[in-house]
């Protein structure tokens, strides 16, 4: 007979952060997309908030091995910079 095991802390934690990815695009479509200025400054507070908990969770993932990401290299990165910085200014 074959157990239900639940989920482990690295599926939970990948669900947990896979829903504030969801909520923090919904929040910003309603953000763009307000016209009240009191809505909108308090769905920015809350999106603010959103990507500090998604952070988070990123974090203990990253620290417990579950999320690995490769670093870029410094001249990638460099190079990106620039070029943000040059769509800024046109």
């Amino acid at each position: 007979m074959a157990q239900n095991q639940g989920l482990g802390d690295k599926e939970f934690a990948s669900v947990l952060l896979n829903n504030h990815k969801l909520s923090a695009n919904s929040l910003n479509n309603l953000v763009l997309e307000s016209v009240d200025p009191n809505l909108r400054q308090d769905v920015t507070q809350i999106l603010y908030r959103t990507y500090q908990h998604q952070k988070m969770i990123w974090d203990y993932m990253n620290n417990k091995g579950y999320y690995q990401v490769e670093a870029a290299p410094q001249q990638e990165i460099m190079k990106a910079q620039q070029q943000l910085q040059q769509g800024m200014q046109q």
